[in-house]
Formats: structure tokens, sequence, C-alpha cells
């Protein structure tokens, strides 16, 4: 192999060697300008289709309960299988991301995520529209984690953290779009009859065709991005990764691509050591590798970010996705006790949801009751645009208040801020105040998730924090699922009981930060 160049800080020198260049070298040397840019630009569609995806069911279920006879295990169903669906292959997509490169995944991936989108939309029945959001779950996790990998592979290093920080922010933008395109679509009484009423048309469905649009936009957008140099390199393409370097060179400059300044590429390791291993060596060898962190004291560690990002997770992603659904009832009592006393807002809950009882299995066609329809008007979505707000402003909070107090710290304040937000919501009795401490309870529990991630970086060494990310964020999933799941049949039992399993979760998880180990130095 032939040995990497020497970098003295003489750039003059460097930039006129000709010699074999290290990935590192080559992808600064290709300077930060309009493709960037214009990747930041593409990253918007990207980032608001895994929004749309994800988030999408939960702006439906208040108008789609009616219309699809919908219990509320459905609904939690319904809340869930996107993240079911992303855990069932997040490890799998791994390795194909790795085999077939970046972009074709990417490309493809988000492509036809937008087609089963589609095609949810046009589901006449529950049991439908629950495969339909797993299969959406299954594919869109593969151009999602493809995206992870391209992005840290066309920026250099001091760009990259830069990189991520916009993409969180895109991903709040996405939130509040989706809020939007919720709110002028989903309130109208829009409905049209297709092949002699086989299929309806309703004004949520009409919303979720239109939640194809990122997704169709990421992918062309995509397309007329390259491969990821990183990815060719590793599979011996040297020859293709210089002409992307190349490429990248002459659009951030706008100089001649025959001016970059590399000629040759350095042959990494990994790419030497391809040719004669078998794939049974190559698992074996991936194993042994990743299997310190699944030893003392990694595990210790490792078990406690992934109980934290649980728990921060059945916060934010639970009550989240059933907010829509919970200001609807609340909507929905208001309007029909104007002139009555105040109540909590568990007893409007509980009020509402009873009046929709599904059919029993042994009921007879005669004994359908009549669907109470909830209301669902303008309030409830602009509500949900006040939340997705208060989070981005809350993010914009965080990060100033990160540099004057520790991560640490940062994290018990938010968890159980979040926690006795829980506590007090459960009394609250004006829509305002819900609305207020609903939304600093999402912010606060979103805030706390998102900083373990950067704490997982900080207490694992450098070899192992790849493996620990991906873990955390497979138990962070389930903990969407678990929640989503319990949120229902806890509702049913008593309408305390969701909320002292939120805020339990929220409680625990500051008592397991405090147990937390101190940076690595």
């Amino acid at each position: 192999m032939k040995s990497p160049v020497k970098h003295d800080g003489n750039e003059q020198k460097s930039e006129s060697d000709e010699g074999p260049v290290d990935f590192e070298r080559a992808i600064t040397l290709t300077g930060n300008g309009k493709f960037n840019y214009l990747l930041l630009l593409a990253m918007l569609p990207v980032c608001w289709a895994n929004v749309y995806a994800s988030t999408s069911m939960s702006y439906v279920l208040p108008s789609a309960e009616c219309d699809l006879q919908l219990s509320m295990l459905d609904k939690g169903l319904l809340n869930s299988m996107s993240f079911a669906g992303m855990i069932i292959t997040s490890f799998l997509w791994g390795f194909i991301v790795d085999a077939f490169g970046r972009r074709k995944i990417m490309v493809y991936g988000f492509l036809c995520t937008a087609i089963c989108t589609l095609a949810s939309s046009f589901c006449q029945a529950s049991w439908q529209l629950i495969l339909f959001k797993l299969v959406d779950g299954i594919v869109i996790s593969g151009p999602y984690a493809a995206l992870q990998s391209y992005l840290a592979e066309v920026h250099c290093e001091h760009l990259r953290s830069q990189m991520y920080m916009w993409m969180g922010v895109l991903f709040a933008l996405g939130n509040i779009s989706l809020s939007c395109l919720a709110w002028v679509i989903i309130p109208h009484k829009w409905q049209w009859d297709l092949m002699d009423g086989w299929i309806e048309i309703t004004s949520w469905r009409l919303f979720l065709a239109l939640c194809t649009i990122p997704g169709l936009a990421a992918s062309v957008a995509l397309y007329f991005f390259p491969e990821s140099p990183r990815f060719l390199m590793a599979k011996k393409r040297h020859d293709d990764a210089l002409r992307v370097f190349q490429r990248i060179y002459s659009i951030n400059t706008g100089k001649d691509p025959s001016t970059y300044p590399v000629k040759f590429l350095e042959e990494e390791e990994s790419s030497s050591k391809v040719s004669g291993v078998t794939f049974k060596q190559t698992v074996i060898g991936s194993f042994k590798q990743i299997q310190p962190i699944f030893l003392p004291p990694n595990v210790v560690t490792l078990v406690l970010t992934a109980f934290i990002q649980c728990g921060a997770t059945i916060g934010s992603n639970t009550l989240r996705l059933w907010m829509p659904m919970l200001f609807s009832m609340i909507e929905t009592y208001d309007h029909t006790h104007a002139d009555g006393p105040a109540t909590t807002m568990c007893n409007k809950i509980g009020e509402t949801i009873y009046k929709n009882v599904t059919v029993a299995q042994n009921a007879t066609a005669t004994d359908v009751p009549q669907c109470s329809e909830n209301v669902v008007n303008a309030t409830v979505y602009i509500n949900s645009i006040v939340i997705s707000v208060a989070s981005v402003i809350g993010y914009m909070i965080a990060r100033s208040l990160v540099n004057i107090v520790s991560k640490r710290i940062l994290m018990v304040i938010c968890f159980v801020g979040a926690g006795s937000c829980c506590g007090v919501l459960y009394w609250a009795e004006d829509s305002n105040g819900i609305l207020g401490i609903s939304s600093v309870f999402v912010a606060l529990s979103s805030i706390g998730g998102t900083i373990v991630n950067n704490v997982v970086v900080d207490i694992f060494p450098t070899s192992l924090r790849t493996m620990a990310l991906s873990v955390t964020m497979v138990i962070g999933r389930l903990g969407a699922v678990i929640g989503n799941l319990l949120f229902p049949v806890l509702f049913s039992l008593d309408c305390l009981g969701p909320f002292i399993m939120i805020g339990s979760v929220c409680l625990m998880c500051s008592t397991l930060v405090l147990v937390l180990p101190r940076k690595k130095q």
C-alpha cells in the first residue's frame, strides 16, 4: 500500500504535491462553496420527507376515525408503524448502503417512499393503512441511513458538524410545514368518489397524497449529485472517486476540473484487504470489532444511554403524535359544552372518546352504531404549528445554554421539566393552558433526547461511537413504538394512566443521567 502524504502545515507545498492523498485531505482541497450550498438546499425535501413519513399519520387520525372506524388501538398502531418499520431493517440497511452505495439508495429509496405514501392515501380499511405505514417505515430507513453517511463523506471534518446542525433545523422546519399543510387541507369537507364509489377521496386522503411531494423532490434533487467519493475509494474505484473530487472542486471554485491539485488517491486499508475475504470472515471481523461495546464498562454506559433515549422518545414521540387527536377531542367537547362549567382535560377527552365505540366482532350490520365525528377545525392544526414553533425556539435556547451549563445538567433540567409538565397537564382546564404546557413538554423532551446523542459521542471511544449511536437510536425508536401502543391501552383503563407513564419515564431519565460516566479525556 502506498504511504500516506505527510502534511507539514505548508499549504502550497501540500497542494503542489502530486503523491497519493488520503480521503480527508482530498475532500478538504475541494473547498467549501456552491456544491455545499446546493446540497444544503437538496436536504430541505430530504429532511421533510423523513418528517412526513413518521409524523403525517398523527394529523390524519381525527378525520379518518369515522371513515375507517378506527379504535384507540388502531390509532396507536398507525402512529407507531413507521417507527416499527425503521427498527426492523435498521441494521440491514447499513449493509445494503455499504454494498450498493449512498446515492442509489437515496434516489430510489425516497422515490419508493413517495409511491408508498401515495398508495396509502387510497386505503379504504384500517389494516391496509397500518400495513402501508409499516412498509413506509421499512423503506424510509434506508435513504435516511444513506443520508447520514453521505453528508459525512462529501464534507471535510470541520464542516460536518455544521451540516448536521442544519439538518436539525430542517427537520424542525419540516414539522412546521407539515402542520401548515394539514391546516390548509384537512379541515375542508372535500369528497370525491372514484370507480363508482369503490374509492373515496376525502380531504385527509388528499393531504396524504400531497405528503409525497418532499419524497419525489428529494429523489429528483439527489439524482444530480455524485456518488460518495469515500464509498468509491472503499470499492477501489479510485478513478471514479477522483472524478467526483474534481467535480466538487470545479463547482465550488468555478475552475476547470483538471486544475484540482490531487492527481492520485491513497488506497484505503479497508479496500486493500477486501480481496480474498469471504462474507463469513467479514461478518466475524465486524462482530470482533464491535465486541468491546458489549463488554464492561462500555456495556453499562450503552444500557444507560439507550434507556435514557428510550424514555425521551416515549415522552416526545408519544404525546407529540397524539396531540392533534387530543386537541380534536378537546375542541369537540368545547363545541358541545360551550356554556358548561370548566373541567379538566381528562374529563373533556374521556367524554368524547367513549362516543365512538368500535363495532364488536359479533355485531350484525343493524347493530353498527353511528360514528360521532370529532370537530376538526383550523384550531387543531394551528395548535400543532404552535408546538412545532415552540420546539424550534427551545432548540435555539438550548444551543446557547449548552455553552453555559454542561450537557448533563441541561438534560436533567429538560427531563425534570418535561415530567413536571406532564403532571400539570393532567389537571389543566383552559385550552390555551393545555397548549402552552404541551408545547413546553414536547420541546423539553425532544431537546433531552437530542442531547443524549451528543453525550454518546462524548463518552464512547471513537471506534465504538457509530455502533453506540445506532443501538441508541434503535432503542429510541422502540420507545416510540412502545409509547404509542401503551398510550391507548392505559387510556382505556384511566385517563391518568398514560400521563403517569410518560411523567415517570421522564423523571427516571433525569435520575439515570446523574449516573452516566464522565466524558472520556
